[in-house]
């Protein structure tokens, strides 16, 4: 291969990626099906917390590949619905930012490479291709370890939300004879993310005539929060006249018990990760201080 056809190689490689990180950086189109959602004042199935024009973004190129090919990557985004349920985001969404970084990995070092053969500079082509692999594995797998902790973030704060939600149902259906009013009352309290999902849920039931803990329910199911599901059936049993307040309540300090010792759990760890690198530095300055008495008292004169 000739210095220019190395040239126009990597020139090409280096446009893509500037192309490609333009496309990136600039702003998403709106979405058509988020806003004929609103003009038909139907709730979206996204919480408030995600960025309008992630799917739009995600989707403009991702459109263009075949469908099996879509498929197959929207299948193995190795990352369980719940949890891409949870943090308002789709497979679709998923598999294309792993695949966008996954080629972005791919293709850096091999241009970084060109650019260094085609300046003069000896550079073996091994090095790249092996980097090159090594990042794109590392862009595969990245967004979905990201998207699994973003889960587990966002079901701690469901779950904490809750907590305060069963406190003010109890205290609405004390005042209140209406369960319906009681559940929808306290999801207006607050605005934020988990209160929205659960107000958007009871409002919908109400707008299809069904009873608010049916959909309560199918929320449960579809973030994977056992505590929502509770929260159903204690709902459907205050609903045949019995009195809830108390199982409300104990439901609610239940949550909170959970949620300290996991504050506890957490801290502890904290704890052990800090006391690695503590112990590494007391031996590092034990040595640093013995060594040269040692080496002065074993030294050999000749």
């Amino acid at each position: 291969m000739t210095g220019l056809q190395l040239a126009t190689l990597s020139g090409m490689l280096m446009a893509l990626g500037l192309v490609l990180g333009v496309r990136a950086a600039r702003p998403a189109p709106p979405a058509l099906a988020a806003a004929l959602e609103q003009l038909s004042g139907e709730p979206s199935a996204r919480p408030a917390t995600v960025a309008p024009g992630t799917a739009a973004s995600a989707s403009g190129g991702w459109n263009r590949l075949p469908t099996t090919v879509v498929r197959f990557l929207e299948q193995h985004v190795g990352v369980p619905a719940a949890d891409l349920a949870i943090i308002g985001r789709t497979p679709s969404d998923l598999a294309a930012r792993k695949l966008t970084l996954a080629l972005t990995g791919l293709v850096a070092p091999a241009s970084i490479g060109l650019g260094l053969a085609v300046v003069g500079v000896p550079f073996p082509f091994a090095i790249p291709s092996v980097v090159g692999v090594a990042l794109a594995a590392v862009g595969w797998l990245l967004p979905s370890a990201e998207a699994r902790e973003a889960a587990r973030e966002a079901r701690v704060e469901f779950r904490s939300n809750l907590e305060s939600f069963l406190t003010l149902v109890a205290g609405e259906r004390r005042a209140r004879g209406s369960v319906e009013q009681a559940l929808e009352e306290a999801a207006e309290v607050s605005g934020s993310p988990p209160f929205v999902r659960i107000h958007l849920a009871v409002r919908r039931a109400s707008l299809a005539g069904r009873k608010p803990w049916v959909d309560l329910r199918a929320l449960g199911d579809e973030l994977d929060v056992a505590e929502l599901r509770n929260l159903a059936d204690i709902a459907a049993v205050a609903a045949d006249g019995a009195s809830v307040y108390n199982t409300l309540l104990a439901s609610a300090r239940t949550l909170r018990h959970a949620e300290l010792s996991d504050a506890r759990r957490q801290a502890n760890e904290v704890s052990e990760r800090m006391s690695r690198p503590l112990a590494l530095l007391v031996t590092g300055l034990t040595l640093f201080v013995l060594v040269p008495f040692l080496l002065r008292m074993f030294a050999v004169t000749p």
